[in-house]
């Protein structure tokens, strides 16, 4: 038998953040429309995914909006099956990937009964999720 003292009910905790968005606005509006931006600093090159609007390489405020578009290259994966708090509606495993279009890795998440694996090929595709959030969503391309 234990001593009581030390047990500790476990109680939720609810974190929100509010995420000023204005400056990302076309990132998120772009998902609406189909669409994966992200930045490129016209200064030094560095590039940015999800978009910045100011580089943390030089500290210049002077970027470049481009589409990601075509197939990417999954570098790494990982599979959730300890559902978070706030994913709840879930319900069951899911998998976060992150995949490389060219210069940018974008992070997404990949449903289906399938497995991913690293070095698979992926099309970027946008939808909302059960919340209504809209999203980066991998699917598999076809060889």
């Amino acid at each position: 038998m234990g001593d009581e003292r030390f047990t500790i009910e476990s109680r939720q905790f609810v974190l929100r953040h509010r995420i000023p968005a204005t400056k990302t606005e076309r990132y998120w509006k772009g998902l609406e429309e189909g669409k994966i931006y992200a930045t490129v600093c016209r200064n030094c090159g560095a590039a940015f995914s999800p978009p910045q609007t100011d580089c943390s390489s030089c500290y210049t405020s002077d970027m470049e909006w481009v589409e990601i578009e075509g197939d990417g290259v999954v570098e790494a994966l990982t599979q959730i099956h300890s559902i978070p708090q706030g994913f709840e509606f879930k319900g069951e495993p899911y998998t976060i990937a992150v995949a490389r279009f060219g210069a940018f890795r974008v992070m997404g998440w990949f449903e289906g009964d399938e497995t991913l694996s690293v070095g698979e090929k992926v099309r970027a595709i946008t939808g909302r999720d059960e919340t209504g959030v809209w999203k980066v969503y991998f699917e598999r391309v076809g060889d």
